[in-house]
């Protein structure tokens, strides 16, 4: 999906370091190689706006990607527009977007619904390529890339809730070590409208080394590098306002 703005609360988001490839897949330049990305989504929950120094929740507008309380965003179909869903459609208004100085996200969803068997969703938690086990939860971002010149390489991310205990797999678990629910915030300047975003993967894998560990899934221990990718997640700009003349910023 990649509609127009038909809202107040209707953010687009654009990976501007994604270039189209020949077979319907968008290509990257990660440390001088080309991969191609198979899968980039990521789910975004507990929308909020701050407003005169208080935190204002928000629920997002439902479609075939959100509920109330959960958006799934998807951004790898480089020929399908209705395949992907690049916009953020929050249930706001202008007059309280015109106060507001910060918004932010969860990337991650609550300990019940995650755990929860996938056929027991609703969408948009009901997405099987999202979802790991009802111990493990769901895929909180999932990202898989491909060497364009080596299609037997491949290297996956999942950001999912670390070391969570249950009886077997197929049981949802009573704790998870390490939640790892990462907060996405973005400040705002006031009185300001059309808001868009921009995104760049190169931003998330900066200084990672893809070659030294095929799989980072953050259900499992794991790596140097997998763990630079989670540092890049929550200390970089990876995703940030499109505001050439820093309208946007503080």
């Amino acid at each position: 999906m990649s509609s127009k703005s038909s809202g107040p609360g209707d953010i687009p988001i654009r990976f501007v370091d994604l270039q189209k490839g020949e077979d319907c897949s968008y290509l990257v330049d990660i440390n001088h190689e080309l991969w191609k990305v198979n899968y980039l989504s990521f789910y975004l929950t507990e929308p909020e706006l701050k407003v005169e120094g208080r935190w204002v929740p928000l629920n997002f507008d439902e479609n075939e990607w959100q509920s109330k309380k959960a958006s799934l965003l998807q951004f790898h179909n480089a020929c399908d527009a209705s395949a992907n869903n690049t916009h953020i459609k929050l249930n706001t208004n202008v007059k309280l977007l015109a106060r507001a100085t910060s918004l932010r996200f969860s990337m991650g969803l609550p300990f019940k619904e995650n755990h929860a068997p996938v056929a027991e969703q609703v969408a948009p938690l009901n997405n099987a390529a999202m979802f790991q086990s009802p111990r493990v939860g769901h895929s909180f971002m999932r990202l898989e890339l491909q060497d364009a010149k080596n299609s037997t390489s491949i290297w996956s991310f999942m950001l999912a809730s670390g070391n969570c205990q249950s009886e077997d797999s197929k049981t949802p678990p009573t704790v998870c070590q390490y939640p790892n629910r990462v907060t996405v915030e973005l400040p705002m300047a006031q009185n300001v409208s059309n808001l868009r975003l921009n995104a760049r993967l190169t931003q998330l894998l900066f200084r990672a080394d893809l070659r030294a560990q095929a799989e980072c899934n953050m259900a499992n221990p794991g790596s140097a590098s997998c763990e630079k990718v989670m540092r890049n997640l929550t200390s970089r700009e990876w995703l940030r306002w499109d505001a050439p003349d820093k309208v946007y910023l503080r």
